[in-house]
């Protein structure tokens, strides 16, 4: 069949030079590899912050070591540090007090019984050798600073969400992704510089925000030049790229235990990205479209037609894709409209008691799956038992598979059945993690395969609501109703830090269980109300609200 005499948007034009080719498949490598680098380091922390066990130094010792060097060495820190029975080692944040001499000032023994705050300590290099715990001394009150660190990361995630958007939009994606992965490289480099708390909390929110912020450019311009039914697919693949990062810095990070190397080391892999990206990757044709610089995109179509083997018809005028005939709307337009008005619109859904009851079910999984998500991935080394390297592994294998589930089911199957099981799945087993710790197992194994089960299925829960939320969403109010339930969910990331140590504070197996307790129990919430949410596989997405109130719980299309 002869194409059409005019392509009216530049989907009409994807339709016949390709939008599955070696052009898309190369431009989605790129977005992998920029994935992959951003999750090398947003997560780099778990291993650069990584819990070392520790104590009081022995004041006046230059040489104190974690490990005991003689019977000497034994005698003197057995007489200046207490013995803490409940953790079975010595004390981490007391020491005892030093007995003054009245008449001369002077201390010159140690008092048994009565204790002070320790000002200095020492740390065990079983696992890590030097992190940035040991350099700036975040132990016993200044711990605090650990969570701070993760929530600046999260703010840092939230700040670039927002900033990049309207960046990408002014700018184009291209020169956006550039500059920001740029100073995301410098600053991975700069931040083995960072000697003081400040400084490296301050580098830890901009590295978050130009992480997310390039990260955000590249999937969008990925997003606009393949057709609807290939998004998916293309999101998965950013996604695995991120497991790939994972495995890249599990590697690296045993390789390299001083976490200073390990660090250069990461933000070299960056540096190849920095200058071939230049070259390799194209302007957004649909962001040029909006532009008005037509011949620019004009080249690209003809780029992506011989890369993908395909002849451009001489019947399609690919001028006309932005000339819109009398009476209707050019697709640039529609965009534009939609975009002014979509907050406006998104404030209307109150009005809607259908909509608005939906929009707070799905802000508050959002919430609940970044609070778990972040929660169980930065804290590995915390809250999960056992090995960090071993679990750190599992989480990264166990979240690609999800991803895989995603990609499967989701394709034939619908959205909501499966991000409830997906939820529970991950709740309950968060939950569960409280009866080796009540039943006094001997074994780390049940808390490791219940915490990377409820990982799992927080994973792939993840995927799916990323699916579901706009086919749920009517066309005016769809990305800001996205951009809602997203900044809803980085207030929960940010929360996600401080609920980890809540270990710390508590006692008993419940304390000891209790960050997993309260993601579990958030996450049998979230999938408690989604149950009141409807199914949309196999529906088309709703252009109105009337249309996003019609569609009823359990019905689908056939």
């Amino acid at each position: 069949m002869d194409p059409p005499e005019h392509g009216k948007t530049f989907d009409d034009a994807l339709s016949h030079i390709g939008d599955w080719g070696p052009y898309q498949k190369r431009m989605l490598l790129f977005s992998f590899l920029a994935c992959a680098g951003e999750g090398l380091q947003l997560i780099t922390t778990i291993f650069t912050m990584g819990s070392r066990d520790f104590r009081c130094a022995v004041p006046g010792l230059a040489n104190d070591t974690f490990s005991i060097q003689s019977e000497a060495h034994a005698l003197l820190v057995n007489s200046t540090v207490p013995w803490d029975a409940d953790k079975g080692g010595y004390s981490q944040c007391s020491r005892y007090k030093h007995v003054v001499n009245e008449s001369t000032g002077e201390k010159t023994n140690w008092l048994p019984g009565a204790t002070e705050s320790c000002s200095r300590w020492v740390f065990s290099s079983d696992v890590f050798r030097s992190s940035i715990v040991s350099e700036l001394e975040l132990v016993c009150d200044r711990k605090v600073y650990v969570s701070h660190a993760h929530m600046m990361s999260m703010a840092g995630l939230m700040a670039g969400s927002i900033v990049s958007g309207a960046l990408s939009d002014l700018f184009g994606r291209k020169k956006t992704f550039l500059v920001f992965y740029w100073v995301h490289m410098c600053l991975a480099f700069v931040s083995v510089l960072a000697t003081t708390i400040p400084t490296f909390l301050a580098i830890r929110f901009l590295m978050a925000a130009t992480g997310i912020a390039f990260y955000m450019s590249i999937y969008v311009l990925c997003a606009e030049i393949v057709l609807p039914p290939k998004r998916v697919l293309a999101s998965m693949i950013a996604s695995w790229g991120w497991v790939a990062g994972m495995i890249i810095l599990l590697v690296m990070a045993y390789m390299f235990r001083y976490w200073k190397t390990l660090q250069l080391a990461l933000s070299l892999l960056l540096v190849p990205g920095a200058f071939g990206f230049i070259w390799m990757i194209p302007e957004s044709p649909r962001w040029l479209m909006n532009k008005g610089r037509y011949s620019e995109v004009q080249k690209i179509i003809v780029d992506i037609a011989k890369a993908n083997k395909r002849e451009i018809p001489e019947k399609l005028i690919l001028r006309d894709m932005y000339r819109p005939t009398l009476g209707e709307k050019s697709e640039i337009a529609e965009c534009r409209d939609q975009s002014t008005s979509g907050w406006r619109t998104l404030l209307s859904l109150a009005k809607s008691p259908v909509l608005a009851v939906r929009l707070a079910i799905l802000s508050f999984s959002w919430a609940v799956n970044s609070m778990v998500y972040y929660g169980l991935t930065l804290n590995v080394g915390s809250i999960i038992q056992g090995d960090i390297y071993t679990n750190f592994l599992i989480l990264a294998l166990l979240e690609g598979l999800s991803y895989l589930m995603v990609l499967l089911l989701t394709r034939c199957l619908g959205r909501r059945v499966f991000y409830c099981l997906f939820v529970f799945i991950g709740g309950g087993a968060c939950l569960a993690t409280i009866l080796p710790n009540v039943l006094s197992w001997d074994t780390v194994w049940p808390n490791v395969l219940l915490s990377n089960l409820g990982k799992f299925g927080i994973s792939a829960a993840f995927g799916i609501i990323w699916l579901y939320t706009p086919e749920l969403l009517p066309t005016p109010a769809r990305q800001s109703g996205i951009g809602l339930c997203s900044f809803v969910g980085r207030l929960g990331a940010m929360v996600s830090p401080y609920i980890a140590t809540l270990n710390d504070v508590l006692d008993g197996p419940v304390g000891e269980s209790a960050p997993l307790l309260v993601f579990g129990a958030a996450a049998v919430a979230a999938g408690l109300l989604c149950l009141l949410l409807p199914e949309t596989a196999r529906r088309k997405l709703p252009e109105t609200v009337e249309e996003a109130e019609n569609i009823k719980r359990l019905t689908v299309t056939t």
